[in-house]
């Protein structure tokens, strides 16, 4: 009797180990998936947005054209006194 109920332990134990390494696993996965996934949509979603960015850098970048040419303006009018 005491042999069929080790080996009813032993089963029990390793099933539990199997489960326990099991959830692990499957949380490891479930984690990666999680990191990985947003990045695809992110990127799916970029293509909508990138007019508007493209705006605002056209913006940024006539803005600092502009000033540039305001400091190079008043240092030529300094250099012409």
């Amino acid at each position: 009797m005491s042999e069929s109920r080790s080996h009813s332990d032993h089963t029990t134990k390793s099933k539990h180990w199997l489960r326990t390494a099991f959830l692990i696993y499957g949380m490891m996965v479930a984690g990666l998936l999680g990191f990985f996934i947003p990045d695809v949509k992110t990127h799916g979603t970029q293509g909508a947005g990138t007019p508007v960015q493209t705006v605002a850098k056209a913006a940024r970048y006539e803005a600092v054209i502009a000033n540039w040419n305001r400091y190079r303006n008043k240092d030529a009018r300094a250099e012409a006194r």
